[in-house]
């Protein structure tokens, strides 16, 4: 049992606790049947390192199980366990769904960072292992979100919401020409953003400061007056007021671009709730100018 206690102890304590040592005794028969499978029947014993990664597979997928809604608290850990590696299949093929998105909805500027990782995401679906490692993720995820998914997302999951995550970043971004993206880039990054940077947050940035500003949001940039009326608009809020503020702004920029996924909304009142410190902490001039791509 002394051995199984770090593992025991990522389960969800309704899981583990009231069965005591029946769980220990099943814990252990799953995993060396999973370690056999795992050398195709040559042995029950693996190293150390292998075995965590094993035992982190079986919890993962337990771990899926008790969130599905297809599975009930009740049943066997193995019964758990197959649920999970079931949910975690249907979790890859949505994940491939997604991806087949990504790849038809690239934006309009070319990005290094982007074409990379989107390259080289299907490298993640061929090489995943919902059998026996489902809480890994192979390969390399390297273009950077505005907003990061949580690193207690694993293995598909991770995968999916973070193409979930770009798909909204793309569609947003599609919204508006390449040269005018290129300005903003050329003002926020000093380039063409041809690096590892997020292409989403100084666009989505720019347009709400153009709605903060009154101004139409299809324009992107914001002049000297423009900033100083943003500055003066948030002078002196209590929070609350200024997040309400900045929400307005997103919703305002949300109409105006015909955004009718409240997911991509959503995502847009996130990043302007994001912008509340900065704007709170900064001058208009020249703080603002480094938030918003300026004339």
């Amino acid at each position: 049992m002394n051995e199984l206690t770090p593992f025991v102890a990522q389960l969800p304590e309704g899981l583990h606790k009231p069965r005591g040592e029946e769980f220990a005794a099943e814990f252990i028969t799953l995993l060396a049947e999973r370690t056999a499978r795992y050398t195709m029947g040559d042995s029950t014993s693996v190293r150390l390192e292998t075995a965590e990664r094993l035992a982190g597979g079986i919890l993962y997928c337990i771990d899926l199980a008790q969130k599905s809604r297809s599975s009930g608290a009740a049943g066997s850990l193995k019964a758990l366990y197959e649920t999970g590696v079931r949910e975690a299949e249907r979790i890859k093929r949505h994940g491939k769904l997604l991806l087949r998105q990504a790849e038809s909805i690239r934006p309009p500027v070319e990005n290094i960072g982007f074409r990379d990782t989107l390259n080289a995401l299907p490298a993640f679906f061929r090489a995943y292992d919902t059998t026996f490692f489902a809480q890994e993720i192979p390969g390399d995820i390297d273009y950077p979100l505005c907003h990061p998914v949580s690193e207690s997302l694993k293995g598909a999951e991770y995968v999916c919401e973070y193409l979930r995550r770009l798909n909204v970043e793309t569609a947003f971004l599609r919204r508006f020409s390449a040269p005018l993206l290129t300005l903003v880039y050329e003002r926020i990054y000093l380039g063409d953003g041809g690096i590892l940077v997020n292409l989403y947050m100084p666009v989505a940035e720019a347009a709400l400061g153009r709605a903060l500003a009154g101004k139409t949001v299809r324009n992107l940039l914001t002049d000297a007056s423009d900033r100083a009326l943003i500055r003066l608009k948030m002078n002196n809020l209590a929070e609350h007021a200024a997040k309400r503020i900045l929400q307005q702004a997103a919703n305002r920029v949300g109409v105006e671009l015909g955004m009718t996924g409240g997911l991509e909304r959503a995502y847009l009142v996130q990043t302007a709730e994001a912008l509340l410190p900065r704007l709170l902490a900064l001058d208009a001039e020249p703080g603002y100018r480094g938030i918003f791509a300026s004339v």
